[in-house]
């Protein structure tokens, strides 16, 4: 015979199993470099912009990619990332010190093939 507590036993390892299998994950999503150093780039060269509309649409992008990032869709929201700074005629620039997003703002010469 079996007992009528096993049921609610297997329930709740379940339960714990899925909320530990998920912890990481969101942790992982609060350190993903997409939402942290890419959108702190893009702020940084749009805070040091000389050109007001550019900034301005840079800004827009940047407010997509934060709204992104919370619903955590870090993909789009790193593509909303590289627009701003695309506008903004900046290289992204991949493991960076805080030192060098400091310094990023220098425009990329625009190719014309």
């Amino acid at each position: 015979m079996r007992s009528p507590l096993l049921p609610a036993l297997l329930g709740f390892a379940v339960t714990g199993a899925v909320m530990f299998a998920t912890a990481p994950a969101s942790a992982q999503a609060a350190t993903d470099y997409r939402c942290t150093a890419l959108v702190e780039q893009a702020r940084t060269a749009a805070a040091n912009s000389t050109d007001a509309a550019k900034a301005q649409r840079a800004r827009q992008f940047i407010a997509t990619g934060v709204a992104l990032c919370e619903a955590r869709s870090e993909g789009p929201a790193a593509r909303q990332f590289r627009s701003a700074l695309r506008v903004l005629g900046v290289q992204e620039i991949r493991n960076a010190a805080p030192a060098e997003i400091a310094n990023q703002a220098t425009p990329v010469p625009a190719g014309g093939n």
